[in-house]
Formats: C-alpha cells, sequence, structure tokens
C-alpha cells in the first residue's frame, strides 16, 4: 500500500460504511415517501415494487457472471450506475415514468455494495487498525441520513433526491481514493471461467416471486397468490439441488434473513392497515437504531458470562417478535428494536465464520452469506403472505392488505394481522430451536473428534 497517496480517513471510510448498513431500507423509504402522495397503480407500487425486487434478485444471481475476483470493480461499476439513477430521480418531476427507470438503475447499482464493501474494509481495516472506528462515525451517518429522509420527505421541494444525490457522489468519489490501496492486484471484476449459471435461474425465479408478493403487498391484487407455494417449494428444492455443504451458520444465517423480512414487514403492513401511520414511519427509525443497541447488549451478556452469544440470540430474537402483536406502540418498538439487535448478533457472529469459511475464496465469503440471508428472507415473505391472504379468503373472504394497499385503513382487520403474525412468530420460534438443536450437536461432534485426535 502506498500511505503517503490520497490516505482514506476515518470520516471517509465510515461516509462509506453507513451505505453497507442502508443501502437496502434508505432507498425503499425515499421512493416511499415520494410517491405516498400519489398512490395511483402506476406511480406508486410499480417503483418501489422494481426497486426491492431487483435488488434481491441482482445479490442471488451476481455469482452467475463468475467467481468475484475484484469487488472494488464491481462497488464502482454500481455506484455509477446509482448514481445514473439518482440523476432519472432528480429528473423525474418532468417525467414521472422516469422514477421506474430510477428504482431499476438503483436496485442493479445498490445490490452488491455490501458484500462487495465486506472484503474491502476488511483489507483497509488490516492495513491501518486505527480505521476500525470508523464503523461508529458510518452508524451515526447512517442515522443521519434516515431521519432527514423522514423530515424532509413530504416536503414539496426534492430535497430528499438531491441528499441521496449528492450522498452517493461523495461515496463515489471517496471509492476512487481506494485505488491507492492496489485492491486485489487489479484483477478483472469476475472470474468467467467459473460461471455457474443456476445462480441466474435463482436469481429469475426470486425476481418473480417478489414481483408477485410485491404486487400483492403494494396494489392489493391477489389472483397470482396462489403461486406462492409453488415457489417456496421450488427455492428449497432449488437448494437442495445445490447440495451446499450446509454449516450451522447457514441455517442461522437463513434465520437472520427471514426475522429481519418479517420484523419490517409486518410492522409496516400492520400499522399502516390498522390507520397508525406515524407509527410505520418509525418502523424505520427502531431498525436503524436496533444496530446501535446489539453491540451494548452483546457487552452486557458478555459480562454476564455467556460466551456463545449466537445460540441465546437466536432464541431471543424469536421471542422478542412477540411484542409485535401486542396491541401497544412502545411495545412493538421495543419488540422491534430487540429482534432486530438480537439478530444482528448472531448475523455478526455468521458473518465471522463465512470470512474464514475456505471454501470459499475470500472476495465472495461475504456474498455467500449475503446471498443466503437474502433467501431466508425471500422464503418468509413466500409464507408470510400467503398466510395473510389464506386468511383473508376463509375468515372474511376479502383480501386483507387492500387497507394497506388503498391507504384506506380498517381496524378491524388487526386481529386477523395479529393471528397471521402469531403463525408466522411461532415458526420463527419452533425454527430457531431446532437450528439451536443442530448447532449442539455439531458442536459436540467436533468436541468429539478433536477428543478423539
Amino acid at each position: 500500500m502506498n500511505a503517503s497517496k490520497h490516505q482514506i480517513s476515518k470520516l471517509e471510510l465510515g461516509l462509506l460504511s453507513s451505505l453497507s448498513e442502508s443501502y437496502t431500507l434508505l432507498p425503499f423509504m425515499i421512493f416511499s415517501s415520494l410517491l405516498s402522495k400519489d398512490i395511483s397503480t402506476v406511480n406508486f407500487f410499480v417503483p418501489v415494487l422494481i426497486l426491492y425486487s431487483i435488488e434481491r434478485a441482482c445479490i442471488i444471481g451476481l455469482r452467475g457472471f463468475g467467481e468475484i475476483s475484484n469487488p472494488y470493480k464491481i462497488i464502482k461499476c454500481g455506484l455509477l450506475i446509482t448514481l445514473v439513477g439518482a440523476i432519472m430521480m432528480l429528473l423525474s418531476p418532468l417525467y414521472r415514468p422516469l422514477l421506474m427507470i430510477s428504482a431499476l438503475l438503483i436496485g442493479i447499482g445498490l445490490a452488491p455494495y455490501r458484500a462487495m464493501f465486506t472484503p474491502i474494509y476488511i483489507i483497509i481495516t488490516e492495513e491501518e487498525p486505527k480505521l476500525k472506528k470508523s464503523k461508529t462515525f458510518g452508524t451515526i451517518f447512517y442515522l443521519s441520513i434516515m431521519v432527514l429522509t423522514l423530515v424532509f420527505g413530504k416536503n414539496e421541494l426534492p430535497l430528499i433526491p438531491i441528499i441521496f444525490f449528492i450522498y452517493i457522489l461523495l461515496i463515489l468519489l471517496i471509492t476512487t481514493k481506494l485505488r491507492s490501496y492496489n485492491l486485489f492486484d487489479n484483477n478483472n471484476a469476475f472470474d468467467s471461467s467459473k460461471r455457474s449459471p443456476v445462480f441466474f435461474i435463482f436469481g429469475i425465479l426470486a425476481l418473480m416471486s417478489l414481483l408477485i408478493l410485491r404486487q400483492y403487498q403494494l396494489s392489493g391484487v391477489s389472483v397470482y397468490m396462489w403461486l406462492t407455494p409453488i415457489a417456496a417449494m421450488i427455492f428449497i428444492l432449488v437448494e437442495m439441488y445445490r447440495r451446499r455443504h450446509y454449516r450451522d451458520y447457514s441455517f442461522k444465517t437463513y434465520f437472520v434473513g427471514a426475522v429481519k423480512s418479517f420484523v419490517m414487514l409486518f410492522s409496516l403492513v400492520y400499522h399502516t392497515s390498522v390507520g397508525n401511520t406515524s407509527m410505520a414511519m418509525l418502523v424505520y427509525i427502531a431498525i436503524a437504531v436496533s444496530g446501535v443497541f446489539s453491540g451494548i447488549i452483546k457487552k452486557i451478556l458478555l459480562k454476564i458470562g455467556i460466551k456463545n452469544l449466537s445460540n441465546p440470540c437466536l432464541i431471543l430474537s424469536a421471542v422478542s417478535l412477540i411484542l409485535l402483536i401486542i396491541p401497544n406502540s412502545y411495545l412493538n418498538l421495543i419488540g422491534i428494536v430487540l429482534s432486530e439487535a438480537f439478530a444482528n448478533i448472531v448475523s455478526s457472529d455468521a458473518n465471522r465464520k463465512y470470512l474464514c469459511d475456505d471454501r470459499y475464496v475470500k472476495e465472495e465469503r461475504s456474498l455467500v452469506r449475503t446471498r443466503i440471508q437474502t433467501t431466508g428472507s425471500i422464503l418468509e415473505q413466500l409464507i408470510l403472505f400467503f398466510i395473510i391472504f389464506m386468511l383473508g379468503e376463509i375468515k372474511v373472504h376479502q383480501n386483507l392488505l387492500e387497507p394497506y394497499a388503498t391507504k384506506t385503513p380498517n381496524a378491524e382487520i388487526g386481529a386477523l394481522l395479529h393471528f397471521a403474525g402469531l403463525i408466522c412468530i411461532a415458526l420463527l420460534f419452533l425454527g430457531s430451536v431446532v437450528i439451536v438443536c443442530i448447532s449442539n450437536k455439531i458442536n459436540k461432534r467436533k468436541e468429539h473428534y478433536y477428543e478423539q485426535k
């Protein structure tokens, strides 16, 4: 590394870190705030639907181009695409359909950011350990941008698109300084000789599933919901076909993806459907704040004497979800923070193990974890929305998400949504218990192996 040349600062690395935390939630909030004034089918749900679905599908399908060999080039290309998307967002008041193009570009551009930033962050902080404190600045930037989005989201002036454009531009300019670290020996972005087309198939399946789910969630159209059990089964069969050698942290990563997806989607759907829209906006803040609380909770658990944090936090994350179905907004917020915080601890432990997993090249290990977590979130959504769909058909013979989609609150469906949430929580709790049992069994096998050796 040439330290005298364009050395990156803590603040600059913190800004890059902030996007790795907000790359999913922030664009979703921005498009929601921009479009909530006009909830027609074309102008509201299509851009948000495209953004979320494309982002998830790209994470899964990225590996199809080949084995990752240069995350820096992928990030830089992604940020350029995102910047063009931000420009389209700024121009959208002149021509409204540009929002759909903007959502598409931003979804594609930001999809690989976190997975590709992790190996870069590790290399930089190994060279300069003092830069590890930049994570604190990243969290502060992340929370500040989220608050700005909430405060100025309803403003008639295009303040949020301007802030987002400047934010992405600054990150792109800082990223160019990373060239002085001579990252990845200037390799190509992918090793095309190791392409794996099955990931394209998996990505297309994810895209189709999410388009169905987002159409149902944001427009109330339920005609394709009968396909969700088939999609869930195909997901499971494809995973089994790939014959991945599962570790206990693989199952935990699926669980984290499912919990995080359930917390956000169920909270937003429930509170918006019953007319508590102010609470729906606080959900975003609670999710953001949970990152700070996870560090505090981790220190407390370690002081108590709990060494293997992953297993107890797995159970506690599932148990904390119960607070989401209690009809009290304060308890709901506490439940969101606690469940997300415990899940973050599990995710951190799984990420640490994936980064040491020699089955994959170093540049690709974070992407593998992100891909598995994304798959867990998709499976959870398929189950959650199918349960909501079935309860509506059986109990009241109507679409339970219609109040959410049309922004016409109906407090009478609150009990049914709580029941749907309870079923999902029970499944997640059962899953957490099974995963802990599997983890304990694997650890005992390891101990027995080393004793014999």
